[in-house]
């Protein structure tokens, strides 16, 4: 098949994941590829390839599933609903909120049982980081401009990744060939 129609794979749809899978995903990768050294391999930027993942993405998932232990994970995937974005936060540090591994831990279990003890079925990214004390990240996608979406097309990386998703979603490919023949 062409690029622009490749064969699809199972996992095209990674983005589409929860966040239970997604680690599991990183489980199955770091299972594989134990070390930092090994996550750095092209070994590795393969599986991510077989995956239909990013190697940034993959590399993601593994430290995830390096992070969160068995007892760590009967608590995220309990009755209340933690997204991905919550975990990376916890697990990464992504907003900077300078604190310690285990303080961001201690916040999420704190808030996760606050939740489940008043009835409430979530915990969001921004209640999360007002917790930690980190900035709040705006959904881009409601405080961008249309034109500074734009701008960031300049970007190469950017560009490329706008590229592959319209490669990888049959949805975004038709899409686009419509908009073009009209």
């Amino acid at each position: 098949m062409s690029a622009l129609f490749p064969e699809p794979t199972d996992l095209d749809r990674s983005g589409d994941l929860d966040a239970a899978s997604r680690i599991e995903l990183g489980d199955t990768l770091l299972a594989q590829f134990p070390t930092e050294a090994a996550c750095r391999s092209s070994a590795f930027k393969r599986a991510a390839a077989q995956r239909g993942l990013s190697v940034a993405r993959a590399r993601e998932y593994v430290a995830l599933a390096r992070w969160f232990s068995p007892d760590m994970r009967e608590r995220i995937f309990s009755e209340v609903q933690i997204s991905y974005t919550v975990l990376r936060e916890a697990a990464r540090d992504y907003s900077r909120s300078g604190m310690p591994d285990h303080q961001r831990w201690d916040a999420l279990r704190s808030m996760i049982d606050s939740a489940a003890s008043e009835g409430r079925k979530r915990v969001t990214a921004n209640e999360y980081r007002s917790v930690i004390g980190s900035r709040q990240i705006p959904n881009q996608a409601s405080a961008m401009p249309a034109e500074a979406v734009i701008r960031q097309l300049e970007r190469p990386e950017v560009w490329q990744a706008v590229v592959d998703h319209i490669v990888a979603d049959p949805a975004s490919r038709r899409e686009v060939l419509l908009r073009l023949s009209a």
